[in-house]
């Protein structure tokens, strides 16, 4: 091959992207032998520039649409995972509230039946002294019944009334 058929293979494709790099970028085999045990190693240790690329001109359209598209999913997946939050530490609230709710009529259910049984009883034990004869209580019959008379019938007075008179009627809405 002569000289200049060797350019034209050196030449890069005109299709193709060539990215420049700084001469002081290049890293010699010498310098950073490789090994299945190598560290990685960081730009700035080995000299090399990091440019940063802005393709937010540059992006086609389906592409921005997919980014776009996983953003509005980021942000309807936290709502969605901040309102299933909301509903379940709501949902042990209530049941909670509930729970020491239902003890509080469990307790007052069994007060009432404690007091209907001291009702009963206290009426059991008063019966039973107003049977026995060192009382002194009789039961009654017509004999020992004390009668009232009756008392007077009054007159019903109605309480005055006033009434407004007017001379001219009481006009009222045609809507009424």
């Amino acid at each position: 091959m002569n000289a200049a058929s060797r350019s034209v293979l050196l030449q890069p494709h005109p299709s193709r992207k060539t990215s420049r790099k700084p001469q002081g970028s290049q890293v010699k085999s010498s310098q950073a032998p490789r090994s299945s045990a190598s560290k990685t190693i960081s730009p700035r240790a080995t000299g090399q520039k990091v440019h940063r690329i802005n393709t937010s001109g540059n992006l086609p359209n389906w592409l921005r649409s997919l980014i776009i598209l996983q953003r509005c999913s980021d942000l309807i997946t936290f709502l969605l995972f901040a309102g299933i939050i909301t509903v379940y530490s709501w949902t042990v609230y209530t049941q909670q509230q509930w729970t020491q709710e239902y003890r509080k009529l469990e307790t007052l259910q069994r007060n009432e039946r404690n007091l209907t049984t001291a009702n009963e009883s206290l009426k059991n034990e008063l019966a039973q002294q107003a049977e026995s004869p060192a009382t002194g209580l009789v039961t009654p019959n017509t004999a020992n019944t004390i009668l009232l008379p009756p008392a007077p019938q009054r007159q019903f007075v109605a309480p005055p009334s006033h009434t407004y008179k007017s001379d001219s009627p009481v006009k009222t809405p045609l809507g009424y």
